[in-house]
């Protein structure tokens, strides 16, 4: 075993054992990864709060870390420095806004293994059995992608009947991959021919690429515009027209989160196309599982945060304006008696 399998393989156990659970309850291999994606962004929603929070402290130290930049306006490496001093005395983890995006490419490898091995992790075919029978059938590579057998074992009957007979799997072990019309077991075409050469079987496929797409594009977007340095940011921008002081502060991390939320939707569609089905289908149901995540954090945790920071600020504003006119009238009183 490589050190790769070494890493992913407990992984891999852990969501087909989960899968598996699903499957047989559901009987469905779309509604299995539907309520798998659930479960599991269910289980990182602490962490999405845990985030939000982090960033909530960290807008509280805007106005020093502003303070920090005209302290050292031409020495970019104290101002990071200070800066990560002051999150530090704060308990504040710059790098929590790339925690999920991270963890969210850590869960796609275990899918990778049960979308390529579903009798192995899913129906619980073991790997020799599956070794044996793409032997005995003539098909190669069936112990690192299941596909293949799964697929001649549902159209050819004999040779089901002779695997079943030799005792190497049984009829409930081929899972049904068919969901909503689509087969999730075949992979998206994007060729032409390839699509003409079956169209019932690819053109509906397409909507996989297409919909892993629009969702992971509108996901940033939600992301972006909830979270609770967003206004904060926005406000900054502007600031930053007239003094460059207020000028949007790069910290550790926020490179590494923009990378992967650009090359995401690029990565995504291609995978989409050089994997079965049944990955994109993940991918779109986790995308909209992270926008509902992420919009109820901002109703539950940013947005009540937002709104009373709005009611301080504006209550700074009233008695500034306050301290403004009495100062005013004592000095139209002191011009009276002269």
């Amino acid at each position: 075993m490589g050190f790769f399998d070494f890493i992913n393989t407990p992984l891999a156990k852990l969501f087909g054992w989960m899968t598996s659970l699903l499957y047989e309850f559901f009987g469905n291999f779309g509604l299995a990864i539907i309520f798998l994606t659930i479960i599991v962004r269910g289980l990182t929603m602490p962490l999405n709060i845990r985030s939000a929070k982090s960033m909530m402290k960290q807008q509280t130290l805007a106005d020093k870390q502003a303070a920090i930049r005209r302290k050292y306006p031409d020495d970019k490496q104290k101002q990071n420095e200070e800066i990560q001093k002051l999150f530090t005395e704060n308990g504040v983890s710059p790098l929590s806004g790339c925690l999920m995006p991270l963890l969210t490419l850590i869960f796609l490898i275990p899918m990778y293994y049960i979308v390529r091995e579903p009798l192995r992790y899913v129906t619980g075919v073991s790997k020799s059995n599956i070794s044996q029978m793409g032997e005995l059938l003539g098909i190669s590579g069936v112990g690192n992608n299941n596909i293949p057998l799964i697929t001649r074992l549902t159209q050819d009957g004999k040779a089901m009947s002779d695997m079943v007979g030799k005792g190497l799997i049984k009829v409930q072990q081929i899972p049904n991959m068919k969901f909503l019309g689509l087969d999730l077991g075949a992979t998206p075409a994007w060729l032409p021919s390839k699509i003409k050469s079956d169209l019932s079987l690819y053109l509906p496929l397409l909507i996989i690429p297409v919909l892993v797409l629009v969702t992971t594009i509108l996901q940033n977007v939600i992301v972006n515009a909830t979270k609770p340095d967003a206004k904060q940011k926005k406000e900054d921008k502007e600031r930053a027209k007239n003094n460059p002081a207020f000028s949007e502060q790069k910290e550790p991390g926020a490179g590494t989160a923009t990378m992967i939320t650009k090359i995401m939707p690029i990565i995504m569609v291609v995978s989409t196309f050089m994997l079965p089905a049944a990955f994109g289908f993940y991918w779109i149901a986790g995308n909209l599982m992270s926008m509902l995540q992420q919009v109820l954090t901002y109703f539950m945790f940013s947005k009540p945060y937002e709104e009373k920071k709005q009611e301080l600020l504006e209550a700074k504003r009233d008695l500034f304006k306050k301290k403004k006119a009495l100062a005013a009238e004592g000095a139209n009183g002191k011009k009276g008696k002269k």
